[in-house]
């Protein structure tokens, strides 16, 4: 893990140059929620997912409670909450995102997905280093209350600024869990000041790692 981070804070921020494989340019069509002809390249083996996997961030409490508030949930246990987060990029270089989050309290019941799906470009910086930008085609926007869902697409404002981002990426394991993989990310949107070439530009909090059961 050391060496990993090591090699993030030694990696340059990003290279506007790197050469891609691309389609044109990003823009909407007349669908108001869909971004169409976003640029892809190739997808890694070491990033790779099938139809069965994702690299996942799972948080979910293994903690719960017993529901006292009267109604048709009333003595039930209840999750204390959490989330899961889940990539899955494919062949033909596009992926898919879900972020699922729960909140459960004393008479309210709250679950929110944030879904969707892009084409992402993977490239290597003049050193070497793994960066990856994803660009959101379209999505969906679901919440739950105590039992009532709301459905709506993503509009393409949020396609753009919020859900297409530039990260940079490694895969590696960890000596002390046998089972999976790791894919460790750095949002460089959320993070702009994690400069690869800069020692310790880089805090350890902003490293989303993510997992994947490691091939037998």
């Amino acid at each position: 893990m050391k060496k990993i981070l090591f090699v993030l804070n030694m990696a340059v921020a990003f290279v506007a140059s790197a050469q891609t494989t691309s389609l044109p340019a990003e823009q909407a069509g007349s669908d108001p929620f869909l971004v169409k002809n976003t640029p892809r390249t190739a997808v890694p083996n070491d990033v790779l997912t099938n139809d069965t996997t994702h690299w996942t961030i799972s948080t979910l409490s293994t903690i719960g409670y017993v529901n006292t508030t009267p109604g048709p949930n009333f003595n039930s246990y209840k999750s204390g909450g959490g989330m899961i987060v889940k990539f899955r990029f494919k062949e033909g270089g596009t992926f898919e995102f879900i972020l699922y989050l729960q909140a459960n309290t004393y008479g309210t019941d709250t679950e929110t997905w944030t879904q969707f799906e892009g084409t992402v470009e993977f490239f290597k910086n003049d050193k070497g280093h793994n960066f990856m930008r994803t660009y959101a085609n379209k999505g969906t926007y679901r919440i739950t209350k105590n039992g009532q869902t709301t459905t709506r697409p993503i509009p393409v404002s949020d396609l753009k600024a919020q859900h297409s981002n530039t990260y940079i990426w490694e895969r590696t394991t960890l000596k002390d869990d046998a089972n999976n993989d790791y894919l460790l990310m750095v949002d460089l949107d959320a993070h702009p000041g994690a400069a690869i070439d800069k020692a310790g530009s880089i805090d350890p909090s902003w490293v989303s790692k993510f997992h994947i059961p490691r091939k037998k």
